[in-house]
């Protein structure tokens, strides 16, 4: 059935289950699309235009104001100081500003050695499996996919572990933000609230950090003299609360996302099986495949013309990645998971606001599917219940997924390491 192209908007549900078909129809028939999501923005559905407005200077990644652009004008004054904390964000800044914090960044993430964030993801990635003995069946995504990530950066930024279900809450909270497009004043509220408690514990973790030792991430922010720009302790725990954001929901629906890709291509499976040197390929391909953030926000610095369309000054110009990474013009085969497949996925964005923390999900995520599947060789997804998906469309990923969980080797027998 053809896919009416106005009514695309991230909170359509009828896109939720599997939006691709209709990305397909769009990139096809109007690869630049015009919606009325945030007051007027520019979608970009096919790779080639994705990966060139994600690398043009005319566009800008201070897109603080963009979740306040979908409520009626006469509601956003009340965010003013929301807005003015999410532009603290290194992410959301540009030049001289975005390149020193950058640089700070980059060394605390540059401490966070491949051998250290494998230590941590094996450490949990064990804790939650050893928890479903006895079990016949669990909720991957509550018993593991959701946990995983949120204890994971528990741990990095220095906090105590046991604190990760109320920091994932918080997050939570923001991500609902840049999910959906039909956003209320109340949900705008909400994240807020969250933001200013999740800062407000973190601020109080800071206070704590003081003298020698490894404090995470967090106490390395707030270490003067570095590489780059000092932080302030508002400033560095803002930096915290946009890295357990960033990372906790994609992260988790990643791992979801993976293993019902790979429930769909059993044969896939069986490579990986054979041949575990093919994880580094899949761990690209799941990204490609069904990528957990499915867009990337910028906002129109300057007003300039783009292939026939005229883009407005301040306007949202949104380069669809879910829609570019299945373009038939740059994968073969692109609705089919191939783990031996090379080409380059815009999941992790383009340019100088390449996602920082890439590495990071790429050896948690392969440490955790990987253990996963060598532990519990005969998992299987469930078709009773039936996956239930998130509600919106910006964050594509599983709500529940139930899997049998027979035989669990336990881990000190397991070679995954």
């Amino acid at each position: 059935m053809p896919f009416d192209t106005r009514t695309f908007s991230f909170s359509n549900t009828d896109l939720v289950v599997d939006p691709y078909p209709a990305y397909a129809q769009i990139r096809e028939r109007e690869p630049i699309h015009y919606s009325t999501m945030y007051g007027g923005s520019w979608l970009l559905f096919s790779y080639e235009d994705a990966v060139a407005l994600l690398r043009d200077p005319r566009l800008t990644n201070n897109r603080a104001t963009l979740p306040i652009k979908a409520l009626p004008e006469h509601q956003r004054g009340e965010f003013d100081e929301f807005v003015a904390f999410l532009h603290t964000w290194t992410a959301f800044r540009e030049g001289e500003q975005h390149t020193m914090r950058r640089a700070r960044l980059n060394s605390v993430f540059r401490a966070l050695t491949p051998t250290r964030v494998t230590e941590v993801a094996q450490q949990v990635t064990d804790r939650l499996i050893d928890s479903w003995e006895g079990r016949e069946k669990v909720d991957l995504v509550k018993d593991f996919a959701r946990p995983l990530p949120a204890m994971m950066l528990t741990s990095l930024i220095g906090a105590p572990q046991h604190d990760h279900a109320q920091l994932d809450h918080w997050s939570d909270q923001l991500a609902y933000l840049f999910g959906t497009s039909a956003l209320t004043a109340e949900d705008v509220r909400r994240a807020w609230d969250g933001a200013q408690e999740l800062m407000t514990y973190l601020e109080a973790l800071a206070a704590e950090l003081t003298g020698p030792g490894n404090h995470g991430m967090l106490g390395e922010l707030l270490t003067t003299g570095g590489p780059g720009y000092d932080f302030s302790v508002a400033e560095a725990c803002a930096q915290c609360v946009l890295m357990l954001f960033a990372g906790i929901e994609p992260s988790r629906h990643l791992i979801g996302n993976a293993m019902m890709a790979l429930h769909r291509f059993p044969d896939q499976r069986g490579l990986l099986r054979n041949d575990p040197r093919l994880w580094p390929a899949a761990i690209e391909e799941f990204m490609r495949f069904d990528p957990p953030v499915q867009y990337i926000g910028r906002l129109a610095a300057e007003s300039f013309d783009y292939r026939g369309h005229r883009i407005e000054r301040g306007q949202p110009v949104l380069p669809y990645i879910g829609s570019a990474n299945r373009d038939p013009k740059q994968f073969v085969d692109p609705d089919i998971l191939d783990i031996r497949r090379r080409g380059r996925h815009l999941s992790f964005s383009e340019g100088v606001h390449r996602c920082i923390g890439a590495g990071l999900v790429r050896t948690q995520t392969t440490v955790a599917l990987r253990t996963l599947l060598t532990r519990i060789p005969d998992l299987e997804v469930c078709t009773d219940p039936a996956p239930h998906w998130n509600a919106y469309v910006g964050f594509h990923g599983l709500q529940s997924l139930t899997v049998s969980v027979p035989n669990i080797t336990p881990a000190a027998m397991t070679t995954a390491r």
